[in-house]
């Protein structure tokens, strides 16, 4: 840098990942390109990452660099100009934290926990937002204790004593008195596709913080879930909401679709690759479902195909999705049993429209 040019502000990012070959680093820019185009690609995203960072940057005169080698990982280098001014009071800003609109008080919480540093916790949590926590040990009688508690809202630890909360789980969920109440497993153990296709509302692993159970709380107050005045007594069954099955791998994605769809009265289910599509389905019977075609493991079109073939599925509609937009796509996904096609990124308004159709059909 010379004397007289703007001096930069560099940012460097080092991962240890796959690396990336000499050949493909200029695709890394490009939007809605992968490196990875399978179908059952073993890497999720949309290829829009890198691409938007590109023109963030440039945006502000700067520049990305990459550097990188296969098997080892890669550096990725932002340098954006900065500049400074001589005789410019500085002010110190102070932000605020904003504040949560919280459930509604005295909304009661059973939380089914044998540890007790846990359960002490998780209760403080739920004391300081002004819910009423209680405390049930073991996972024998668990059923029958919300049955008795009747809460807004179930804590489900999986190690428990007598019975395990994956039963305890699948006792809730297919328990018509308790299946409606919303359960959230906070477990050491890290399996969150598994809980989240089992029922589960969402699904934290231990340690927590209350900033993590208080989003989560939020996302429970503007879900399908909960309606006015939000967490009061045991959320009714909503019997005329359709029941929509997600299949996509994509956390973004998924953010913001089921948000949109919630928003709108749907009640949703989420399986992250083929195969919890074709098992969801199986138990749960969606009125529709949303399948994206580029997952892990199983890809979308064999899930598709495995369903249709199954007669007692044959009619339930399919909106299949893809973000690898390429000649003869409509074509292979309508043979596989798609009634729609479209590519990403969707209008979620156009997608709303769509399956107002094929539910009114």
């Amino acid at each position: 840098m010379s004397p007289s040019s703007s001096p930069n502000l560099c940012f460097h990012i080092t991962d240890t990942g796959i690396g990336i070959a000499a050949g493909e680093i200029g695709k890394l820019f490009q939007p809605f390109i992968q490196l990875d185009s399978s179908l059952n690609r073993q890497y999720s995203g949309t290829g829009l990452g890198l691409a938007l960072v590109q023109k963030i940057v440039a945006l502000h005169g700067g520049t990305v660099l990459v550097r990188s080698e296969v098997g080892e990982g890669s550096c990725f280098t932002v340098c954006i100009p900065y500049h400074t001014r001589d005789n410019v009071s500085i002010t110190q800003a102070t932000t605020l934290l904003p504040s949560h609109h919280l459930p509604a008080e005295n909304a009661q919480v059973l939380i089914i926990e044998d540890s007790v540093a846990a359960a002490d916790q998780i209760t403080r949590y739920f004391s300081e937002m002004g819910m009423q926590p209680i405390i049930y040990p073991k996972g024998e009688g668990a059923v029958e204790e919300v049955l008795r508690v009747q809460p807004a809202l179930i804590i489900l630890d999986l190690q428990l004593p007598n019975l395990s909360g994956w039963e305890v789980l699948n006792q809730l969920k297919t328990n018509p008195k308790t299946k409606n109440i919303p359960a959230i497993i906070i477990s050491v153990v890290d399996e969150r596709s598994k809980g989240l296709a089992q029922g589960a509302f969402e699904y934290l692993v231990k340690p927590i913080t209350r900033t993590q159970l208080q989003a989560t709380i939020d996302k429970l107050q503007h879900s399908a879930y909960s309606k006015p005045p939000n967490l009061i007594g045991v959320p009714e069954a909503v019997l005329d909401t359709p029941l929509i099955l997600l299949a996509e791998d994509n956390r973004a994605n998924i953010d913001t679709m089921s948000g949109y769809l919630e928003g709108r009265g749907y009640h949703l289910i989420l399986a992250n690759n083929g195969q919890q599509a074709i098992d969801l389905v199986r138990v749960q019977r969606p009125d529709l479902i949303v399948m994206d075609i580029q997952m892990p493991g199983m890809d979308g079109l064999e899930a598709m195909r495995r369903i249709r073939n199954d007669q007692q599925f044959v009619h339930i509609p399919i909106i299949a999705l893809t973000a690898l937009a390429m000649p003869g796509d409509r074509k292979t996904c309508l043979a596989a049993g798609a009634n729609e096609y479209f590519t990403k990124p969707i209008k979620l308004k156009q997608l709303v429209t769509t399956i107002q159709e094929l539910l009114s059909r």
